[in-house]
């Protein structure tokens, strides 16, 4: 009984405090903003641009394979059994060069789209917590992640950062 009149006193204490402080909650679609950024296509750009330029390397790997499996192919009868295994020793020298090439490309890319983007996170970040905290937000929610499930009340801030970026 004294643990419940205890734990009534302090809900009613804390009654007046979240009164003077109500939570408001507000949602933004983080990946809408980003798309509607300028600077985006400028981004995107340099993105396809970059992908061809490794694709471009690696189909020139390619072309070099399938030259010297033709190539190995066409001597096939000719050669030595010592030239044969030069020819398959330099032959998977090349398709590891291809894999290795392939992983590092994936890399570049990843590591090329993250410096492109990070800028427009930033600038996004920066005017999500301004309107955040001129609108006295207590939270904001992306709804783009998939981590809010439900929301109704709560305001879409998305106008707002709009404004703050400039963007129409």
């Amino acid at each position: 009984m004294k643990n419940l009149i205890l734990a009534a006193g302090l809900l009613l204490s804390a009654l007046p405090a979240a009164a003077q402080n109500p939570v408001k909650l507000g949602h933004i679609d983080r990946q809408q903003l980003m798309l509607m950024l300028p600077e985006r296509k400028d981004a995107e750009t340099k993105m396809q641009a970059f992908a061809k330029t490794l694709d471009d390397r690696l189909k020139a790997m390619g072309t070099e394979y399938q030259t010297k499996m033709a190539d190995a192919q066409g001597r096939a009868e000719t050669m030595t059994q010592t030239e044969k295994e030069m020819v398959v020793r330099e032959i998977q020298e090349l398709e590891q060069r291809i894999t290795a090439a392939q992983e590092k490309a994936q890399e570049d890319l990843a590591k090329q789209e993250e410096e492109l983007l990070k800028p427009m996170v930033d600038k996004t970040n920066k005017a999500i917590n301004d309107v955040a905290s001129e609108n006295n937000f207590t939270y904001i929610f992306d709804t783009s992640t998939g981590f809010v499930l439900y929301f109704d009340k709560g305001e879409d801030i998305l106008p707002l950062v709009k404004t703050k970026l400039g963007i129409q």
